[in-house]
Order: structure tokens, then C-alpha cells, then sequence
């Protein structure tokens, strides 16, 4: 049997981010390791690390295989986005947690995470890919599996895809690696709304989706994407989708996902 391969898991903790994660502890015995690496974009780096750790903490039967890894040593932008993710980053219904790392998860630096990354890891890029080109730039290429980019579909931040415009020169540097990324195009599938398909259930998961579809109703939207939920989905279910490729505006060549699947992402 082939190695059960590790997971890079950055994320800019926003709620999408916050989602994602915990569909991927739920299915965490599939992987050897899931490295969880905050990074700067929904919120500053120092936020989104506080959110991992108040989501780690507060995850009900975490699962062993889970690390923290430590960015800030890599220079990083965010822009807050509270409208679409709460004060908090992650929907302000979480108490507050000391600000240590949860008991039993290892904590790495940066450089003492880059000496275990090997080819058995999978980066899984859901935020600004800044840190993204730092990992590939030091390691090489790896498989690569991103929330970023658009296609056809309008851009919804500056002219470009918002985890795109943050550092637009570290996407192109990115998707010149061989990569799937699940753009605009792919979460804008129906069947990624979750406006009126919220899963039923109290756990950490279901709460989280309730809050961002709480905070699209705050702003008077009629959909509900969480579109780090995707990428997360075909880490775990890849048969639901097919890849396509196409030109981005810019000109960067996209390997990007298309739902296939009939039933909704989570829930019924």
C-alpha cells in the first residue's frame, strides 16, 4: 500500500478556512499528518494563528495527526474582510481560549517545518499565496491544491479573485507549478450554496456554516459560498470532479475543478 500522504494546510482563518479544516479532521485518519500553517489574508497573520488555535482547541475529538506550524516569519499582507467573516475572523460565536497552543498539538517553526516537508506532502493552499511560493520556491515542486483564481466568472476583489489580488506575482509564480485550484468558476456550482442546503447539526462544523450563512443574510445576500469547503471536499472525494483548463484575464494557464457531483457538498 502507498504512504498516506501529509497535508500543508494554509489557511487565512476566515470562516471558509475555519469550514474547511474541520471537514478535513473529520476525515484526518486519510492523511499521515494535517501541518496547519495560519498565514495572513481574511485577517493579519497573528489573527488567523489565534483562530487555529481557538478552532483546535474547541474541535471535538481532534484528531492526533494534527500540527501548528508557525508562520510569521514570512512577511505577509491581510485585509480584514469583517462583513463577510465576522470581527472575529471566524464568525464571533467561539469563546475565547488562552493564547497558548492547545495541549497534546506540536508546535513547529516555520524552518523546522520546510526539514520535514518532503515529496509525500500535499500543499493545500486556501488563503494568499504568499507563503504558498515560499514552500514551493524552497522545496520544489509538490502537489498542489489551491482556492484561487477565476476564469469567466466576475472578479470579487480588485479587479481579480480576492486570494489572487493579495499578492498577485506569488499566484503566477504558484499555478506555473502543476496544481489544481478551485476558482470563481468552480464555487460557483448551485450546489456549493449553501443559502438553503445548511447541513443539520449542533457540532463545530454545522455551527460554522450557520454563521457564515447568519452573516450573507446580514448583508443582504441571496447566496451563501464557502469556497474553501470545495477544495477541501476534493482532497477527500476527488471522483466528484473533473479538471479544466483555461486562461485566466491575466494570462495564467488554470488547471481548475468542476463539481460533477449531484448532491450538495455537506448535508443531505
Amino acid at each position: 500500500m502507498s504512504q498516506k500522504r501529509s497535508l500543508a494546510l494554509l489557511c487565512d482563518y476566515g470562516l471558509d478556512d475555519m469550514v474547511a479544516t474541520l471537514y478535513l479532521l473529520d476525515h484526518a485518519a486519510l492523511f499521515n499528518t494535517i501541518d496547519i500553517l495560519p498565514i495572513a489574508g481574511n485577517f493579519t497573520e497573528e489573527t488567523s494563528a489565534r483562530n487555529a488555535r481557538r478552532i483546535l482547541t474547541h474541535c471535538p475529538n481532534r484528531p492526533e495527526n494534527v500540527r501548528l506550524v508557525d508562520t510569521a516569519a514570512v512577511p505577509q499582507h491581510g485585509e480584514p474582510i469583517p462583513n463577510i467573516h465576522g470581527n472575529d475572523g471566524i464568525g464571533d460565536f467561539l469563546p475565547l481560549v488562552p493564547d497558548t497552543v492547545p495541549e497534546g498539538v506540536p508546535f513547529l517553526s516555520y524552518s523546522e517545518w520546510l526539514k520535514d516537508v518532503d515529496e509525500h506532502y500535499t500543499i493545500v493552499s486556501l488563503g494568499p499565496c504568499t507563503v504558498t511560493q515560499d514552500i514551493l520556491k524552497k522545496k520544489g515542486a509538490l502537489p498542489l491544491v489551491m482556492m484561487a483564481g477565476n476564469v469567466a466568472e466576475p472578479p470579487n476583489f480588485n479587479g481579480r479573485e480576492f486570494n489572487h489580488a493579495l499578492d498577485v506575482d506569488a499566484f503566477a509564480a504558484c499555478v506555473a507549478f502543476p496544481h489544481v485550484t478551485a476558482t470563481l468558476d468552480s464555487c460557483h456550482h448551485p450546489l456549493t450554496d449553501f443559502y438553503h442546503i445548511t447541513p443539520d447539526g449542533n457540532d463545530l462544523l454545522c455551527r460554522a456554516v450557520a454563521a457564515a450563512v447568519s452573516l450573507a443574510r446580514h448583508r443582504g445576500e441571496s447566496t451563501c459560498r464557502i469556497y474553501d469547503l470545495l477544495t477541501a471536499v476534493y482532497l477527500v472525494h476527488p471522483d466528484r470532479f473533473a479538471v479544466r483548463e483555461d486562461i485566466d484575464p491575466d494570462g495564467n494557464r488554470l488547471s481548475y475543478l468542476a463539481y460533477l457531483d449531484s448532491r450538495p457538498l455537506i448535508g443531505r
